[in-house]
């Protein structure tokens, strides 16, 4: 076997471990909830997961982490990661895992969000005696409001798709880079700033003030990055070598979208959203760098890669998933505002880090 069948194979066990593991916890779980429900027939019980679950949780994200830093070490890149298809293959199962991990991180959330919650017993007992009038609140109260739905930006999905049909029935690889260099981004950039300044503007509110700067954070950041994918697109050329249309069309429509959700809805998983965005960004200028061909040198840092991006990413998704579930029953934006302030510095430092004279020195 050579040493690129080797490397997969380990890959496969390593893989095998996690998901063993994985199995492991679900199993130990079940069983303990299963126990509980048997002492408590007929009543709606809550389930705190024992210290051995959170050990096994931890391996796993130990034995992931190992994995990762082992095909990817900070002092350069693995050997089957030089083979172009080898890279297409591993892109592939990585946008593969993405998305399962993505919707079993919803599934978890809402199947915990419609469990029901014991009534304490003061509250079964005064539900017979008539109650005075509830006070007046004194306390910021988020406001019930309908925000938009998401069905409407099916009209302008409808326009991005004959878009992108005429592009490629009509119009040459020279003009495409001539409409997003100067048409499409420019415009994704109005939009933006006039959704700001419409937020900065407004004299009514239906959000905390915990949530409204948490917003704020994440607009800044992500319209920050919309600049530098522009940036990054007038430095790479166009001409007749410009191919990558579609994915430019894709970061364009993913950015008003979450730029979207941030502002107009009052949801809580619209933070979950945002975290899943920065997730998808460098696997996104990924799959662009290798459409548009643009060469990577042998001997770049490993700092100046999208991993550590990738990484910083998956590990604030989690906190945030982790956040979701402890916030639940209460608006506390606190711990989110303190972990939002945290990622967005690391980020920072992180782009800092990837400039091309800081690797090189």
């Amino acid at each position: 076997m050579d040493s690129k069948s080797i490397a997969f194979l380990e890959v496969m066990i390593a893989l095998g471990v996690i998901g063993i593991l994985a199995f492991l916890v679900y199993l130990i779980s079940r069983f303990a909830m299963h126990n509980r429900a048997k002492t408590a027939v007929g009543k709606t019980v809550g389930y705190t997961p024992q210290w051995y679950e959170f050990l096994l949780a931890a391996i796993i994200v130990v034995v992931a982490a190992i994995l990762f830093l082992w095909q990817f070490p900070p002092g350069g890149r693995a050997d089957w990661g030089e083979d172009s298809r080898s890279m297409t293959f591993f892109v592939i199962m990585m946008i593969i895992c993405a998305v399962g991990i993505i919707v079993f991180l919803l599934t978890v959330f809402w199947r915990i969000a419609q469990t029901p919650k014991e009534a304490p017993a003061e509250i079964l007992t005064a539900s017979a005696t008539p109650s005075p009038a509830p006070a007046e609140e004194t306390g910021p109260v988020k406001a019930r409001h309908e925000s938009p739905s998401a069905v409407r930006l099916l009209g302008l999905l409808g326009f991005v798709v004959a878009f992108l049909v005429l592009n490629w029935t009509w119009v040459s690889y020279a003009d495409q880079y001539f409409l997003m260099l100067n048409l499409v981004y420019p415009a994704g950039l109005v939009v933006a700033l006039v959704m700001l300044f419409d937020k900065a503007n407004r004299a009514w509110n239906v959000k905390l003030p915990g949530e409204t700067i948490r917003e704020w954070f994440f607009l800044d950041a992500i319209l920050f990055l919309y600049i530098l994918a522009y940036l990054n697109l007038r430095q790479a050329g166009g001409g007749e070598n410009y191919t990558a249309q579609f994915w430019d069309v894709v970061n364009v429509v993913g950015f008003l979208f979450v730029f979207w959700i941030i502002d107009r809805k009052t949801t809580s998983l619209r933070f979950l959203v945002t975290h899943i965005y920065f997730l998808a960004l460098p696997i996104l200028l990924l799959i662009w760098r290798s459409v548009q061909g643009v060469e990577i040198a042998a001997d770049i840092s490993w700092w100046s890669t999208i991993w550590p991006f990738f990484a910083l990413a998956a590990v604030f998704l989690v906190l945030e998933f982790i956040i979701l579930i402890i916030n639940r029953e209460s608006d506390n934006q606190t711990v989110g505002t303190v972990k939002d302030v945290i990622f967005l510095i690391l980020y920072v430092i992180l782009l800092l880090a990837a400039r091309p004279e800081v690797a090189a020195s």
